[in-house]
């Protein structure tokens, strides 16, 4: 069939576009996937790395000089297993929508090229925290199971792990993206990985138990964003389940929903200025 045998109708008829809000929101989440592929090792390789280094230097090394009773009815090795796997979902989660997001926005203009096309503004960002989420799940299952190889001691209940990180993730991407929505210059974004991202990493009870010493540092430690999902997490490792574990579901599940609304608010204020 040559093109004078087409109606003109048909021949001027829009090609069909997948333009749901669920197509979309794979669109630039699968866009995020095929450009991390091109640099898998050297993106992947340092968050994983770091987690693992902490683990092996603290839980292993350090472990070794420690009563044998360990923390929270657990030995030590497992202990620190069960933080460390949150704390690479929130790292690799925040340096994405920080660093990344930031290159993306200022020097790339890959929004500009997006709101070109069928794309909101919140697609466009749900999408990537949702890359984020994945990359949160992925992370903390290698790190659970290399964690495990090294004398850690997992339950049943750890095949929820990649959901513990992929929420966590997801919330932490968010709050990548309100700070990366008032930086200025990237250089900026040291005083946040130094002065918030270094201390909550410590101080959620990844070493250590945060609980148990001053009631109102109990509150406080409990408020600290990655607090819950160590929480979780650690329920998990016990295969036991409080009403401390409800209560950082709840507050788990709450952080994620309050940061997602201001990371699309401040996102789009940011894109549209």
């Amino acid at each position: 069939m040559n093109e004078s045998s087409v109606p003109p109708g048909e021949l001027c008829a829009p090609l069909p576009l997948r333009t749901g809000r669920c197509w979309s929101l794979f669109g630039v989440w699968y866009r995020h996937v095929r450009v991390y592929r091109k640099t898998l090792l050297a993106n992947a390789t340092p968050p994983v790395l770091e987690s693992l280094y902490f683990f092996a230097a603290v839980a292993i090394g350090l472990g070794s000089y420690l009563l044998k009773t360990g923390f929270d009815g657990l030995p030590y090795v497992t202990y620190v297993a069960s933080g460390v796997l949150a704390g690479s979902a929130m790292m690799c989660a925040v340096f994405e929508t920080t660093y990344g997001t930031f290159v993306r926005l200022v020097y790339q203009r890959s929004y500009d090229a997006m709101l070109g096309t069928h794309l909101r503004i919140s697609e466009m960002f749900v999408g990537e925290m949702l890359f984020c989420a994945t990359k949160g799940a992925v992370f903390s299952t290698i790190v659970l199971l290399i964690t495990t190889l090294c004398g850690a001691r997992p339950t049943i209940w750890c095949l929820l792990v990649p959901l513990i990180g992929f929420v966590t993730g997801y919330l932490w991407a968010a709050v990548g993206l309100v700070v990366t929505s008032y930086v200025k210059t990237i250089n900026n974004f040291s005083f946040f990985t130094t002065g918030i991202i270094t201390p909550v990493f410590y101080f959620s009870g990844t070493f250590f138990p945060v609980r148990g010493h001053y009631a109102w540092l109990d509150v406080v430690a409990m408020l600290v964003p990655l607090t819950p999902s160590i929480e979780l997490s650690r329920a998990l490792f016990k295969a036991s389940f409080t009403p401390v574990t409800g209560i950082a579901l709840v507050l788990l599940l709450g952080y994620t929903a309050l940061f997602h609304w201001l990371a699309l608010r401040r996102m789009t204020a940011r894109v549209l200025r």
